[in-house]
């Protein structure tokens, strides 16, 4: 799977459940701190920032300071890759969790 094909999959997901979800293709694009997470959701119960990654791809310096931070700062942040779309698995847990507010 692409990059776009997961970030889409995730969002039609979110959508179902009521979940506001922006993407930024074209992050270069964008000006602020460099190194922000691909995919913002915003649930009923909670917020998520997602880093998507295809195979063989792993977080940059300026990636990983941001999941530091907003984790530090009580967010959700997650690091998804084309496996965690399995039915159940990360992806539905944590767009369950944002929604609820429940853990699986």
């Amino acid at each position: 799977m692409t990059h776009d094909q997961i970030v889409a999959e995730i969002q039609a997901r979110a959508d179902t459940r009521g979940i506001f979800s922006h993407y930024c293709r074209r992050s270069v694009r964008c000006a602020g701190t460099p190194g922000m997470p691909d995919l913002l959701l915003v649930g009923r119960e909670a917020v998520a920032w997602l880093e998507v990654k295809t195979a063989g791809d792993q977080l940059k310096p300026d990636q990983t300071r941001w999941m530091y931070r907003l984790r530090a700062v009580g967010q959700v942040h997650e690091v998804i890759h084309a496996a965690d779309l399995n039915p159940g698995g990360a992806v539905d847990q944590m767009l369950d969790f944002i929604t609820t507010g429940e853990a699986a």
